[in-house]
């Protein structure tokens, strides 16, 4: 399977370990897998009215387009990332907001129903988060706009048929044996999902 891994964080962090260990495991196991790292790539996450107003008649900008094609060609999107302030860091909402945009991700009718037009590719989400879960199931972080960003709702918007999502809380002060955990059970996640072809 062709898989395109969407990454976000600035610096070395466990989601940058969670990565390596996904695209490792995923390599091992046979598939092909490109990485799209949102800092790496100095992909600007800025969405102008102008931009928007070109790619709405098909006037779409190259990077754009580049980001596309893969997306296009993928059988499976991952997207790796912390939650930060309940929802995606800015520099990944804003590569959503320009990469999957109308007309490509999704179209709407005359009559205002959406098109979702990315069917038939799988959804994995990864994400960690500071606080201990008790805190985020409390319903004092997880609200209805912080499933419409991080879960698997932005899936559903487009298409994609969410697998799995994995949510590793507590990680401002994480044990080494619960890091361990935490690359065990993901390992264990991708082999479950993506085993050797046979």
């Amino acid at each position: 399977m062709n898989h395109v891994i969407i990454f976000a964080h600035p610096q070395q962090s466990l989601n940058q370990t969670l990565l390596d260990l996904v695209v490792s495991t995923l390599l091992n196991n046979g598939h092909k897998v490109t990485v799209r790292d949102v800092y790496a790539l100095g992909f600007s996450p800025e969405l102008t009215f102008a931009e928007k107003a070109a790619i709405k008649c098909g006037d779409v900008p190259i990077a754009i387009q580049r980001e596309q094609t893969l997306i296009q060609q993928a059988d499976v999107l991952t997207f790796i990332f912390p939650i930060w302030w309940t929802g995606l860091p800015a520099m990944l909402k804003g590569y959503v907001e320009r990469v999957f945009s109308e007309g490509f991700a999704y179209q709407i009718s005359e009559d205002g129903e959406i098109e979702n037009l990315l069917r038939h590719k799988k959804g994995v989400i990864i994400n960690t988060h500071d606080a201990p879960r008790t805190f985020l199931d409390s319903n004092k972080v997880f609200s209805s706009s912080h499933h419409m960003t991080t879960d698997t709702e932005v899936f559903n918007f487009i298409g994609v048929q969410p697998v799995e999502r994995l949510l590793f809380s507590s990680m401002e002060q994480a044990s080494a044996d619960y890091i361990h955990e935490i690359l065990k059970e993901t390992k264990e996640t991708v082999d479950q999902l993506f085993p050797p072809a046979v």
